[in-house]
């Protein structure tokens, strides 16, 4: 499995798109930063050939690709972990959108129909950033449950910090930016904490 989930990591990372590679680029830079993770040299066919050759299913999309990336993850985080990231979410739509409230409480979907332009825009760029982090914590969650001794806590605050800088300035422009960094550098506080209480406890 970890093996699966490094190849669709790297697979993701070297789309021709940059626009859809990008994140998981800096994904892999980081990993590699911390010496948590040397990338191969490989391409994206060939890291689609290798995992055919290993009976590893190489994904046909960038979207197959991090549904099957995302399975993945979730597959090895403990589910007391799922829980409270998603009800951590939960909370953070509250807190950001206290007028939607009555519509997430039916159900996640009623509330995004209910969004306005703006609101939307708020709330993909805000589910792009968690997304991108709970993506980027799982990882180093999953290799370091193997390997304790390199994932120590230290390198998690670093990792995540290093990513949370990244991620603002690929989701965010700069006036969201400068809004938004200090509420989402305390989210970021919130999910290490999550993250190493269930990889160290």
């Amino acid at each position: 499995m970890k093996k699966e989930i490094l190849y669709l990591t790297e697979y993701l990372a070297k789309s021709d798109n940059a626009h859809v590679s990008a994140f998981y680029a800096v994904l892999v830079q980081t990993l590699a930063t911390f010496e948590l993770y040397t990338p191969t040299k490989f391409t994206q066919p060939q890291i689609g050939a290798l995992m055919m050759r290993q009976g590893l299913c190489a994904p046909s999309s960038y979207d197959v690709g991090v549904k099957a990336l995302d399975a993945a993850l979730e597959q090895l985080l403990p589910l007391p972990l799922q829980e409270a990231k998603k009800s951590l979410f939960i909370t953070l739509l509250n807190a950001n959108f206290p007028k939607k409230k009555s519509f997430l409480s039916v159900s996640l979907e009623l509330f995004l129909s209910q969004l306005e332009p703006v609101e939307k825009s708020i709330y993909e760029n805000l589910l792009a950033y968690v997304s991108g982090l709970n993506r980027a914590l799982a990882l180093f969650f999953v290799l370091g449950k193997e390997e304790a001794s390199s994932f120590t806590p230290e390198r998690l605050v670093a990792f995540g910090e290093a990513l949370h800088v990244k991620l603002l300035e690929l989701v965010f422009n700069e006036e969201e930016n400068a809004l938004l960094s200090q509420g989402l550098k305390e989210l970021l506080g919130v999910y290490l904490s999550l993250y190493g209480k269930h990889l160290y406890m």
